[in-house]
């Protein structure tokens, strides 16, 4: 692997035949650099609500949170992470002060967007939590404005990275959770072990979700990276 992009959307279906993106977070990193150094996206585009799916839209909280309802459809926007936007020259020229998060500092359309998102993903490993379901709505995405997915074919799906993490300690423990893992995350594995949970919990490798940043994309990217970086080291 050169890079890796870790992705999170927000949507307004399911199915990428009835919706499409609306927020992309997206966190790159190159593995080539001897220092690791992880450049944050964040952009907002206006989609077609034409066929979406009202649940997918209310747990994104699409009219709360989006800042790009009153834009024609395609109109999009790029909003201030925490990295790199005291620097910039749009920030200088009409600001002198570095922008709070969430803050917009550049208005893009959706043409412009998947220009830079396209040049960024090019050969690069995606890292998601279901990354098919973000792979499927980025191609579309891209192809609608004049651009072509070229990520890596295989990717990395950090909710079956963490059930290989959980598998691999039991098996070296001879299943015995109470051997494997920390007294305080005992029973988030089994939770998972005795049908209560559909999938291992974060809180299995020490990562717990802010609430408020939930179903936002640059928020959950971030999960996404810091579970990953937890599992390849070793959880906790």
């Amino acid at each position: 692997m050169k890079k890796l992009a870790i992705v999170d959307l927000e949507t307004t279906s399911l199915d990428e035949r009835h919706g499409d993106l609306w927020e992309i977070g997206l966190i790159m990193r190159d593995l080539r650099q001897p220092i690791r150094t992880d450049r944050e996206f964040w952009w907002q585009v206006r989609p077609d609500l034409g066929l979406a799916d009202p649940n997918s839209v209310q747990v994104g909280k699409y009219y709360k949170r989006c800042r790009v309802v009153n834009k024609a459809i395609g109109g999009g926007r790029r909003l201030a992470p925490t990295l790199d936007v005291s620097g910039s020259p749009w920030m200088k020229e009409h600001t002198g002060m570095p922008l709070a998060e969430g803050d917009w500092y550049m208005n893009a359309d959706a043409v412009s967007i998947a220009r830079t998102l396209a040049k960024e993903l090019d050969g690069a490993t995606i890292v998601a939590n279901n990354p098919a379901f973000d792979r499927r709505f980025l191609d579309k995405f891209l192809r609608a404005n004049g651009q072509i997915l070229t990520a890596h074919h295989r990717m990395i799906d950090i909710r079956a990275l963490l059930i290989g993490y959980v598998d691999g300690r039991l098996s070296a423990f001879d299943g015995k959770v109470e051997d494997a893992f920390a007294p305080e995350v005992v029973p988030y594995v089994e939770d998972w072990l005795d049908g209560y949970m559909d999938s291992p919990a974060w809180e299995i490798v020490g990562i717990a979700q802010d609430p408020g940043t939930a179903h936002t994309a640059l928020g959950d990217a971030r999960l996404d990276r810091d579970v990953y970086d937890a599992i390849r080291g070793g959880g906790r």
